[in-house]
């Protein structure tokens, strides 16, 4: 059975081993494209691993995020995303249809990682003259170079991503101008609950 469009997209085929912190930033970062994202669902419980719910403002957005996302390479793997069966609580109330259930998932959104315990590093500044190579430094062990080409990928002009050791990266652009609009886009990106990324122009 086909679900019927609906602004709630189901996504699956996720390496359920990506940190919940980054899996949700991530997933925002290339929905966030096609529309405002209102809601972003991940669980680890058995039998739900690998599986997200987006929520998107309007069946639009969800219907532009699915005609452009579905199949895209995603840590690796390839996007399956559908749109979800049921309509979520937060849209049926906006609407008007809602109807309380018994049990229901727990929302998570994009901006609830921070804790009180959590120390979030400010946005790194730049030191180097401007040029079509982004350095990253002081990657953390579990940012692999697939992580970083799903982060990158999304930006016009990009061309490849280099790990040469272990906490240092190198993001190569067609051109300076790519470059810069990655950097602006990416710079301070929070990793997980205690990394930021960080950003600098690389040697050309």
């Amino acid at each position: 059975m086909i679900a019927k469009p609906n602004p709630t997209i189901y996504a699956s085929n996720i390496d359920w081993r990506i940190k919940k912190p980054l899996l949700r930033r991530a997933l925002h970062s290339l929905f966030t494209r096609h529309g405002k994202v209102l809601e972003i669902v991940t669980l680890r419980k058995d039998g739900l691993r690998g599986q997200a719910w987006i929520i998107m403002e309007s069946v639009q957005a969800a219907t532009a995020a699915l005609q452009a996302e579905n199949g895209t390479s995603f840590f690796g793997r390839d996007l399956k995303i559908a749109y979800a069966n049921e309509t979520s609580d937060r849209i049926a109330k906006r609407d008007g249809t809602y109807v309380p259930k018994a049990k229901r998932i727990k929302s998570e959104q994009p901006k609830k990682e921070a804790t009180p315990e959590t120390s979030v590093e400010e946005i790194p500044k730049t030191t180097s003259p401007p040029s079509h190579i982004l350095l990253a430094q002081d990657l953390p062990e579990d940012v692999t170079k697939a992580m970083l080409e799903m982060l990158f990928q999304q930006y016009s002009g990009y061309k490849e991503v280099r790990i040469p050791r272990p906490g240092l990266g190198f993001v190569e652009f067609e051109s300076e101008p790519h470059a810069t609009l990655a950097l602006k886009g990416l710079n301070g990106f929070q990793l997980n609950a205690k990394d930021v990324l960080k950003l600098d122009y690389g040697k050309a």
